[in-house]
Order: C-alpha cells, then sequence, then structure tokens
C-alpha cells in the first residue's frame, strides 16, 4: 500500500518523528500541549506498518502508546507516608494518615505566614491542599516529581538555584522542611519554577527531630543522629544530594561526579554549608564565574 498523500509523511520526516519517540520522556515533549490528540492520531497513521517500512517504526509505535497511557494515567510514586499518584497539575497522597495530616498542617503554617518574603515563595508551595482520607495537592502549573530524573547541567543549575533560595526563606521564618529528596520536590517544567511538598518531618530550628526520610537516610548530616535537633544543615545538605541526584548520581554522594562535571561545582555540592543565606550567595557566584545565562527550555 502506498503512502498517503499527506505533506508530512516523508522519508526524512518519519525517520525524524520516530527517533523523537524513542527518545522522548512524554507526550508533552512530543507534541503542543493543546493538540496532543490531533497530533497523536496523525503520528499513529504514520507509523501503520501497512503505511510504513522505516526501521525501529513498531518500537517507535509501542513507545509512543506507552507514554500515551503514561500522560492519561499519570506517574505513581512513593514516598515517606504511603504513594503519591501525579498527573498534570495534581497529586493525590495516600498512606499514613496521621503524616498526611502533619503534612498538611505545616504547609498550612507556610501558606499563612505573613511576611513580605512569604507572599513572594508562596509560588514555592503548593497552590492548594485539602485533607480527607487522602491529601489532595493542587500546583499552578504542570509538575513533575524530580523522582527517577537526570538532567543535564544547565537544568540541574537552576533547579538548585531554587532550592538554595527556597531554604535561605525557610531559615528566615525558622523552619527547618527535615525532608529534602527527588520525591519532595517538583519541577514546573514550562515556567522553570520548582514546588516543594511531603511536609511530614517540618520543625522550628532548634527543636528536637521526631522524624526522618527513611528512603534517604544516607543523606543526612551525620550530625542529626547524635544532636537530634532540627538545622538548616539538614536542608542544605538534602539539596546538594538532590543535585548530585539529578546530574546522575543516584546516591546523592556526588563524588564520582568529579570524573564528568565541572570540579568547582562538585567541590561546592560536597562541602559543608551551615548558613543558608551564605551558601545561596557562594552558589549565585559559583553559576557567574563559569555558566553563560541563558534560559533554556526542558522537554519533560
Amino acid at each position: 500500500m502506498s503512502a498517503p498523500h499527506n505533506p508530512l509523511y516523508h522519508r526524512n520526516t518519519v525517520h525524524t518523528l520516530i527517533q523523537k519517540i524513542i527518545s522522548a520522556p512524554s507526550l508533552l515533549s512530543l507534541f503542543p500541549a493543546g493538540n496532543i490528540k490531533k497530533h497523536y492520531r496523525e503520528a499513529v497513521k504514520q507509523l501503520h506498518p501497512d503505511l510504513c517500512t522505516e526501521p525501529m517504526a513498531e518500537e517507535a509505535l509501542i513507545r509512543l502508546n506507552e507514554l500515551r497511557l503514561k500522560h492519561e494515567k499519570g506517574i505513581v510514586i512513593t514516598d515517606d507516608a504511603g504513594s503519591i499518584w501525579t498527573q498534570r497539575k495534581e497529586a493525590i497522597f495516600r498512606g499514613e494518615l496521621d503524616l498526611l495530616s502533619t503534612s498538611n498542617q505545616n504547609y498550612q503554617r507556610l501558606k499563612h505566614l505573613k511576611s513580605s518574603a512569604a507572599q513572594h515563595f508562596q509560588l514555592y508551595l503548593p497552590a492548594r491542599m485539602e485533607m480527607t482520607d487522602v491529601l489532595a495537592v493542587e500546583f499552578p502549573f504542570r509538575a513533575v516529581p524530580l523522582h527517577s530524573l537526570e538532567l543535564p547541567q544547565e537544568h540541574v543549575n537552576w533547579v538548585l538555584s531554587r532550592l538554595l533560595e527556597l531554604l535561605a526563606w525557610l531559615a528566615q521564618e525558622g523552619f527547618v522542611h527535615g525532608g529534602i529528596n527527588p520525591r519532595s520536590i517538583f519541577i514546573l517544567p514550562e515556567t522553570h519554577g520548582i514546588v516543594l511538598t511531603s511536609f511530614y518531618h517540618m520543625k522550628r530550628v532548634g527543636d528536637r527531630l521526631s522524624s526522618i526520610s527513611a528512603a534517604y537516610r544516607n543523606w543526612y548530616p551525620k550530625d542529626v543522629f547524635s544532636d537530634k535537633r532540627a538545622s538548616t544543615l539538614i536542608d542544605l545538605e538534602c539539596c546538594k544530594r538532590t543535585a548530585a541526584y539529578l546530574l546522575g548520581d543516584k546516591s546523592g554522594a556526588g563524588i564520582k561526579l568529579k570524573k564528568t562535571h565541572l570540579g568547582a561545582y562538585i567541590d561546592f555540592l560536597l562541602d559543608r554549608h551551615e548558613n543558608a543565606y551564605a551558601c545561596y550567595d557562594e552558589y549565585r557566584n559559583l553559576l557567574q564565574r563559569h555558566f553563560e545565562p541563558r534560559f533554556v527550555p526542558l522537554a519533560l
């Protein structure tokens, strides 16, 4: 059967489409958000076995349908309380009700802060949380959990910058999140923003810790297990380990990244910082010295 009369159906176009589909992390990285169904149907037609003899067309069609299911059903990950189902601008947290309730209460404490800085940093918090038998979370824009992601250096740069800025604000307000990790942070690809969730372990600076994130126990500074006090050091260390995770070191240790990434950057991740403002200033200076400031679109 010959190919349909369609200006999109050219050998080079289909070959490029196949390569994009195979490497795509999501449908939104392939097609415009407003016309996903239309472009999906067109792609399926182009890759149909009766019409397309390109190598890997069948593999691309299978991958395309996997991306469609993922897009329709959302992403499910686990965290300290139980499971998180998330899709586009919403997430549903299920699990231990006491932990979910604690997270919601701590979120409400942050949302009701009245300082001028707090008004700005509302952008780093979910737009809404509502507790029933689950914890329903709404984001201001499409949000993707950091869990399982690996990002190029230019994207890790801005993610870490926003995290450190957020931690400087939390320190100013006198709080320690206590559970910074890839499961508690969502990124907003279209706006280069971040949103912090999972406030299970949040405490006032200096208060006695009642819990930590067990899955990331090795990310906490050793001081935690002797002092058992909430300190900004905890958030800063876990924040930098999250950056190492995003660069490809899933252990968060960061040492092996010295062979593949800028030494000064990895040294920063490995250094000990206890003051959130000083840490943020040092990081901003590091970016200015070694990286060109530019906006790079993130396709997720």
